[in-house]
C-alpha cells in the first residue's frame, strides 16, 4: 500500500488562495503542510478529516488497552464461575 505523498503549500496561500486550500482539504480529506520560508509551520484538515482521525484513534486507543488488559489477565472465566461468585456475594449481602 503506498500512501499519498504530502500536500505541502505556502502560508501565504492562506491570505491569497484560501478558498483553495479549504476546498483542497475538503476534496483531500487529508492534511495539507502550510510551510513559512521552507519549514513547516502549520497543519490545515478538514473538520470531518479530523473528526475521523480522532475516532480512529480512540479506536486504537482501546483496541492498546484491551491488549494490555488481556496480557495481565489471561485468565477466563467460565459462567458458572461467575454465577457461583455472584451468588456468594447475593448472600453477603442478604440479596
Amino acid at each position: 500500500m503506498t500512501l499519498p505523498l504530502p500536500q505541502i503549500r505556502p502560508i501565504s496561500d492562506l491570505r491569497t488562495d484560501l478558498n483553495d486550500v479549504c476546498a483542497m482539504a475538503r476534496e483531500s480529506q487529508e492534511p495539507i503542510f502550510m510551510t513559512k520560508n521552507g519549514k513547516a509551520s502549520l497543519v490545515v484538515i478538514d473538520c470531518e478529516a479530523y473528526e475521523n482521525q480522532r475516532q480512529r484513534d480512540r479506536y486504537v486507543q482501546s483496541l492498546r488497552e484491551a491488549e494490555i488488559e488481556a496480557r495481565y489477565h489471561p485468565d477466563t472465566v467460565s459462567r458458572n464461575q461467575l454465577d457461583d461468585t455472584m451468588s456468594r456475594v447475593f448472600a453477603q449481602w442478604g440479596v
